[in-house]
């Protein structure tokens, strides 16, 4: 992630193209981590793997899932941009979701950052 954001800040002269690329993307990261899109109980959607941390990651409800349901049963997808699945079922907490999921929360999946989740990840409480 480091090499996305290669301008220190200090350089003189205007930006180069591929920064303002960088720029636009951590603030439109900025503005949807302060107000998230609410998550209907359709669609996908922004799970925070630890409750105070950072990190969000792409969630699917399973089909036949009741949109009020809580906890819900999700199944997370391994990188942002594919439909491969990382674990199976699991149940996760309302109080987890973060919001509707939105390309901008790329940027904050262990995926892109190239780490990797738990096995025995739990989503409840």
């Amino acid at each position: 992630m480091s090499a996305r954001f290669r301008r220190c800040g200090h350089g003189t002269g205007p930006l180069h193209p591929g920064d303002h690329k960088a720029v636009a993307e951590f603030t439109a990261l900025l503005a949807a981590r302060k107000q998230p899109a609410p998550w209907t109980g359709r669609g996908d959607v922004a799970v925070r793997i630890a409750p105070n941390a950072r990190a969000l990651e792409r969630g699917r409800p399973t089909e036949g899932q009741h949109p009020d349901a809580d906890p819900v049963a999700l199944v997370l997808t391994h990188h942002p941009d594919t439909e491969t699945a990382l674990t199976g079922t699991l149940r996760c907490a309302r109080s987890r979701i973060h919001g509707a999921w939105i390309d901008p929360y790329r940027l904050l999946t262990h995926a892109l950052a190239g780490r990797t989740i738990d096995p025995d990840l739990t989503l409840e409480a």
